[in-house]
């Protein structure tokens, strides 16, 4: 009983059950897992791709939100502490016209001693090849 819980209050779990419903919800499904300043930085990264996406007609970092759900996830490496942690997901998203590839980092910190994202970087591509027009 003690790993249980043990393991619902890790920053493991916490990443591998944002991984589940973001695959079911795409970033709406990242939402839960959020401190309050997490979610405004999400909410600044959306804006600021779209307004990219408006001035230009093409963003790499709009495209791949709009197909957060059908990304490949993997938690890649989490570094943790007491109150903070560090993870690296991986993202893999492959169709006939589509071949991305890449990592997001997340910091975590314990709030009201569950573990939260309080941190989304910017996504880091190791291969982009998607027609953005």
């Amino acid at each position: 009983m003690a790993l249980t819980f043990m393991k619902k209050i890790s920053p493991e779990y916490v990443i591998e059950n944002a991984i589940k419903d973001v695959r079911t919800s795409g970033i709406e499904g990242l939402k839960p897992y959020l401190t309050e300043d997490a979610q405004n930085k999400v909410e600044r990264i959306r804006s600021f791709s779209s307004g990219i996406d408006l001035l230009t007609g093409s963003n790499k970092v709009s495209y791949l939100i709009n197909r957060l759900a059908d990304c490949e996830w993997t938690v890649r490496d989490i570094l943790k502490g007491t109150e903070s942690a560090k993870g690296i997901v991986g993202f893999q998203y492959i169709t006939e016209q589509d071949d991305i590839e890449g990592t997001i980092e997340l910091t975590m910190i314990k709030e009201d001693r569950e573990w939260r994202i309080d941190g989304v970087e910017m996504p880091t591509f190791d291969r982009f090849e998607a027609n953005l027009s």
